[in-house]
């Protein structure tokens, strides 16, 4: 009912007889009342419109007419009147309708409520009748079997709970009324005839639930239909044909991404007019979508109205786009070629140049991969010679996806001498970026080719920026080429080609180099020892003692959590993400799909942090560190330290993932922990912040047991 008085409406023509003949009138048309007595407010005339409808109120009560009488109490409750005020009208509407009574107290009446809310919720409890279907988020669809206005409470056959009572007061905000056209009433109405739709008209039952819900994301979509209509085995199926079906229907838009919104627009078609209504559009984001819709569906821009509005449009992008954003005026460019649209009335060669000089790196850096080609090669027509004196100082700056654009682009426009050298200049140097020796890494061929370096010397390379500290675009970079040591076949395959001088070397960065996690190194070193074990004296020094395996310890409770990690990993996060996989690769082209690109990479992701996870829980093993002794500091108990100024520190050195800083908790990896290490009462050790005395130590306290047994 509010949206009713946001509206106005020309009441020049109404009068008091107007009011006599709705009251008189068999059927009233509530919402043109409505609107009547807003303007009549809009215009000045409020005491006509209260007291006509009042006449109104009136007449309906002396008629028994509730419903309508309703409507015009809920106008005139919120222009005049107090909360008591208004629950004593609406018992005069109700007369001697004892249970329209009880819904009173229920729809909020006399509450906090605000009074328009109130009148929702009474309008809402009388339209609940036994046999009336309806919804609940929590335990979906239902039936209801008894309005039981005595105990002010329904009685409802829910599909997941069985038969279930909801008060009224609570039914009023959380109970939805279904249409007979709902989809699940379709379904409680005519199941084996549902099924058949689901098989034979997947568009059609998509379009069903967008009518019933309202435009909904896939993954909403997924939620709703799975499995209460369509069986999670045979989604994949549906979706696709539905995709299929739906692709040359203008009324509906299906995104790219799960996470966007599927739209339902009622009477839209592919002609003229939809061009019409884009001519309108002034979102750029919008428009982006607009243009996508034109190129993924296929559709005629060769006719004059679509050359017109999209040049128009085009021309708003590029020229209307904020300098700060120069990668909506360089996306507009690609829409452009794209769609073979020239935008018009703007100075195309000053823009170009602009972009090239602008901030091109973070311009690449924010664009789709996918559009990186189209766009590079409108930049190499336009001024090759600057853009290419531009793109020499971005490529050590540039994510990984973006160099490989840079580097195909150059090869592709005649520049292949300039993507050489570039490279060939940084590995000289030692100046390559992360993301240029992940390049090198991945295009073998090529760096064959420019006989630019060997797999052992690009090795040692990558050990070098490891050890950097880095971030954005250039840590992923780094950390894709880290996982690379965690591959045993590239490792061995990398090492069989240095000589035995060069394979000491190599292992030596990796045992001492500060670019390593304490068990990702340990895991690495395994890794090298299986091919090479004559590299062992490395890790154990020749006049040491003999090697002796450790196996090191944790509480029991990190241990638990890292099992936990992997649970949830193995039977959560990737099969979610194979669903994730199937559903991106019906979206098309996989080599134009982000979605798809992006759900692989994580796959890869995931299977790597599953196999470190697994490797980690083997080497490593749980404890609860129950009576240690305490003669020397050891893994498993505390330590009270004294520093130069007599202040006291209390730790409690636990295992390899340990660590709580209100506990004071020390894991026995960290570099305080391995100074105090064997250390016995009333010795000095040199700590990270100073020399420090032993003073006592200790057993565990009762809160670090506890902690350990959480």
């Amino acid at each position: 009912m509010l949206q009713f008085r946001e509206m106005s409406m020309d009441v020049s023509g109404v009068d008091s007889s107007w009011f006599e003949e709705q009251a008189s009138a068999e059927v009233l048309d509530r919402e043109q009342c409505l609107l009547v007595l807003s303007g009549l407010t809009d215009a000045g005339r409020v005491s006509e419109a209260l007291s006509g409808g009042q006449q109104l109120l009136e007449a309906f009560t002396e008629q028994s007419r509730i419903d309508d009488a309703i409507c015009v109490l809920s106008w005139l409750a919120s222009h005049s009147g107090s909360q008591e005020d208004v629950v004593d009208r609406l018992k005069r509407v109700f007369g001697r309708d004892k249970n329209a009574m009880k819904l009173i107290e229920p729809a909020g009446f006399g509450s906090s409520l605000p009074i328009a809310t109130c009148f929702e919720r009474l309008v809402h409890l009388r339209k609940m009748r036994a046999g009336a279907l309806c919804y609940n988020a929590t335990w979906g669809f239902g039936l209801i079997e008894e309005v039981d206005y005595f105990y002010a409470e329904l009685e409802i056959d829910f599909e997941q709970k069985g038969e279930h009572t909801l008060a009224f007061s609570y039914a009023a905000e959380a109970l939805e009324l279904l249409d007979d056209d709902h989809i699940l009433a379709v379904k409680h109405a005519d199941p084996e005839g549902l099924a058949e739709r689901i098989k034979k008209e997947p568009g059609e039952v998509v379009r069903l639930a967008l009518q019933s819900y309202g435009n909904m994301s896939v993954g909403l979509l997924t939620d709703r239909l799975v499995p209460s209509i369509v069986p999670e085995s045979g989604w994949k199926k549906f979706w696709d044909g539905a995709r299929k079906a739906l692709k040359e229907d203008a009324s509906i838009e299906i995104p790219r991404k799960r996470s966007e919104m599927i739209e339902l627009r009622e009477g839209m078609a592919y002609d003229d007019s939809w061009f019409d209504q884009l001519a309108s559009e002034r979102d750029i984001g919008r428009l982006f979508e607009r243009f996508k819709e034109v190129l993924e569906r296929g559709l005629d821009t060769t006719t004059e109205a679509a050359q017109r509005v999209l040049s128009e449009r085009l021309a708003f992008v590029i020229g209307g786009a904020p300098n700060s954003r120069p990668e909506w005026k360089a996306e507009g460019f690609i829409y452009a070629r794209l769609m073979n649209v020239e935008p018009v009335g703007l100075d195309v060669d000053a823009i170009l140049h602009a972009l090239i000089e602008s901030d091109l790196e973070g311009m690449l850096d924010r664009l789709p991969s996918r559009q990186l080609e189209t766009l590079l090669a409108i930049l190499f027509e336009s001024d090759k010679e600057a853009l290419v004196i531009r793109l020499k100082r971005v490529v050590p700056k540039v994510s990984h996806p973006v160099l490989n654009e840079i580097m195909a682009g150059l090869i592709r426009h005649g520049a292949e001498d300039v993507a050489r050298e570039l490279m060939a200049t940084a590995l000289g140097r030692r100046k390559a970026s992360a993301s240029m020796l992940l390049w090198c890494q991945r295009s073998t061929k090529q760096v064959k080719a420019w006989k630019l370096i060997s797999k052992s010397d690009l090795a040692f390379r990558i050990q070098e920026v490891l050890e950097k500290d880095l971030s954005g675009a250039l840590l992923r970079a780094q950390n894709q080429l880290r996982e690379k040591f965690q591959q045993q076949e590239w490792l061995h395959d990398v090492m069989d080609e240095m000589s035995e001088q060069q394979r000491r070397d190599f292992m030596r960065r990796i045992n001492e180099g500060q670019g390593w996690e304490v068990l990702d190194r340990k895991s690495v070193l395994a890794k090298v020892l299986r091919k090479f074990p004559e590299l062992q004296d490395i890790v154990t020094p020749a006049g040491s003692a003999p090697p002796k395996k450790e196996i090191p310890l944790t509480s029991s409770r990190s241990y638990r959590e890292r099992q936990a990690q992997l649970e949830k990993l193995m039977k959560v996060d990737i099969p979610e993400n194979s669903k994730e996989i199937e559903v991106a690769r019906s979206y098309g082209d996989l080599r134009e799909n982000a979605e798809f690109k992006y759900a692989k990479e994580r796959q890869g992701l995931l299977m790597a942090q599953g196999a470190q996870l697994a490797e980690d829980l083997e080497r490593v093993k749980p404890s609860d560190f129950e009576d240690v002794p305490t003669a020397h500091v050891s893994v498993g108990t505390g330590v009270r330290l004294l520093d130069g100024a007599g202040t006291e520190q209390v730790y409690f050195i636990l295992g390899a993932w340990d660590q709580d800083d209100a506990l004071h908790i020390l894991s026995s990896e960290t570099r305080l922990a391995t100074a105090l290490l064997g250390a016995h009462a009333g010795d000095e050790v040199e700590a990270p912040e100073g020399r420090m005395t032993v003073a006592e130590v200790l057993s565990l306290s009762s809160e670090v047991k506890a902690w350990i047994r959480a």
